[in-house]
């Protein structure tokens, strides 16, 4: 019963982490969701969870809170939305895997959401292999995983390590060069952090089977 309890408070945390991260990306922030984010991290900034992530969780903060509603708005619209724009920033995996938009890895992420019976909401115009999309599918799966469904942690797996750490890790590599990117390259290099510690949890799962 106790290892059980463990399992579903982890779920209940990494759940946190990854609806906080999605909304960073899966539309343009309003004063709502900037209060929202305001009020996690004065939370966040006084936990410790490993020094990678600290520093993140950090440097994100100070950035949320010099920047204005409009000031993250430009960000957003100039990094995603305006396709005029020299700073745009594909966000989809296949353009970073296959360099194209609509690569072999795109079929190759399909297959993973039949895999778990998982189906692209119509709220989301983005190909499947988008980040929101790809961050909800985990936190999908993971809700599948709190109620009992164990098959999914291989498919977690499948989508951390071919999909979303090494499609995040390009972002963060190519955003880190745009200086007017600061607020969007912070929220990335948080992703990325996260997303090592969420390869560490299945690496130690791994090394506990074997």
């Amino acid at each position: 019963m106790d290892a059980e309890l463990t399992d579903r408070d982890l779920c209940r945390v990494r759940l946190r982490f990854l609806d906080l991260l999605k909304s960073f990306f899966q539309d343009e922030p309003d004063a709502d969701r900037l209060s929202r984010w305001r009020g996690i991290f004065a939370a966040l900034g006084g936990e410790r969870i490993n020094q990678r992530l600290d520093t993140a969780i950090q440097e994100f903060g100070k950035t949320l809170a010099a920047r204005s509603l409009q000031e993250i708005k430009d960000e957003y619209h100039a990094l995603f939305v305006d396709p005029y724009s020299k700073q745009l920033l594909p966000l989809n995996a296949a353009y970073y895997i296959d360099g194209k938009s609509f690569g072999p890895s795109l079929a190759r992420f399909r297959e993973i959401l039949k895999q778990g019976q998982l189906v692209k909401e119509s709220t989301f115009t983005e190909p499947e292999d988008s980040l929101a999309i790809m961050l909800d599918a985990l936190i999908t799966l993971i809700h599948e995983e709190k109620k009992g469904t164990m098959e999914t942690r291989h498919i977690q797996d499948q989508l951390l390590q071919q999909f979303l750490i090494p499609t995040t890790k390009q972002i963060n590599e190519r955003i880190s060069k745009n200086a007017e990117a600061e607020f969007y390259h912070k929220c990335i290099d948080f992703l990325d952090a996260y997303l090592e510690l969420e390869q560490g949890l299945f690496e130690s799962e791994a090394e506990t089977i074997h």
